[in-house]
């Protein structure tokens, strides 16, 4: 559509500005080609009003729509499975990473503890021994297998009670 279709279709449909009607009744005046194309839209224009009737829907069209709606099967809800074996080796890589720089910070730590109070100063010299660090080391792990057991169990009984059902 040329800008001078759309000046005429806004002149027709009354969406212009006095200014913009005095302008258009100008050009009419003067150029016939401009008067002949809005004789044609003014022409397009009545046979759109005269053939077009607007529809309205029936009184009980939402009704029967709801209705259709009913009887259309739902859609079943899309169940995202997460594979918890991913998210404990994620977990236990962070706990590694941890672990070590922990383990780290007390092997190459050199304690040196003081206590101030108001009449002296008492200082304690704490060293641990790397046998001491191994036992509870040791013995943290055996507590976290012991742990990852019974954990594993109980899945598996989870598992089991599942294939009965």
């Amino acid at each position: 559509m040329t800008k001078q279709e759309e000046q005429l279709w806004n002149y027709i449909d009354g969406f212009c500005s006095l200014k913009e009607q005095a302008e258009i009744e100008s050009k009419l005046a003067e150029d016939q080609s401009l008067m002949d194309l809005y004789e044609q839209l003014l022409m397009v224009n009545q046979q759109l009003n005269t053939h077009l009737e607007i529809d309205e829907p029936s009184m009980s069209f939402t009704r029967n729509v709801m209705e259709q709606v009913k009887h259309e099967i739902a859609p079943v809800a899309i169940k995202t499975k997460v594979d918890h074996r991913i998210i404990y080796t994620i977990g236990g890589f962070f706990t590694v990473v941890l672990l070590g720089a922990l383990i780290y910070a007390f092997a190459t730590v050199t304690p040196d503890v003081k206590i101030k109070t108001l009449t002296s100063t008492v200082r304690l010299d704490i060293e641990i021994r790397p046998t001491v660090l191994w036992v509870v080391l040791f013995a943290n792990a055996v507590l976290l297998l012991i742990y990852l057991d019974s954990y594993l169990r109980k899945g598996m009984k989870k598992a089991q009670k599942k294939g009965e059902q």
